[in-house]
């Protein structure tokens, strides 16, 4: 597998036999393009996000994702086949398709593998109100406090009547 670097075009070409595309590879392979020979008068192809290692001794990294700027995109081989993406999420900043058309009259099927890093944490072990804690809490409040409400009033509008079983509240 071999990845091209197109950048009059902005064009990142896979090469014939191509069929997993590593996303961090794919990083890997820019970076060494852009720092070679002239390469940096184009504009970046990509940034990076993730990689960062979460815990050494699990072995767990947030995932990568790669975000394609400036108008490049992907272009598959020149062949049908699937394409598996891996290692790693690849977007367009802003959004769209990070993939063009291979070249010819093929079928391209592109299945992406996005990683999943699922962390736990735990919710046991103090600092949080129960729900009664909150409820006696805004009860002790309601007693002490003043409850900004206008009795005296309906929708903004003078109550009318008195509450009694012939003259009951009412609105206007």
């Amino acid at each position: 597998m071999a990845i091209d670097f197109d950048g009059p075009n902005k064009v990142i070409v896979l090469t014939s036999g191509t069929v997993t595309l590593s996303v961090r590879d794919l990083w890997s392979r820019w970076v060494d393009w852009f720092l070679t020979s002239d390469n940096s008068k184009f504009l970046p192809a990509m940034s990076l996000l993730g990689g960062d290692e979460i815990d050494p001794i699990a072995g767990t990294k947030v995932p990568v994702y790669i975000f394609l700027l400036n108008g490049w995109r992907v272009r598959p081989q020149a062949a049908a086949h699937v394409l598996s993406v891996t290692d790693g999420i690849l977007l367009v900043s802003g959004g769209g398709n990070p993939f063009t058309s291979a070249l010819g009259n093929f079928n391209v099927t592109i299945v992406l593998s996005q990683p999943v890093q699922a962390i736990g944490f735990s919710t046991g072990g103090g600092g949080g109100a129960t729900p009664e804690q909150i409820a006696a809490a805004i009860l002790a409040l309601a007693q002490t406090q003043p409850i900004h409400a206008d009795a005296r009033k309906m929708n903004g509008t003078t109550i009318q009547g008195n509450g009694s079983a012939g003259n009951l509240w009412r609105g206007a």
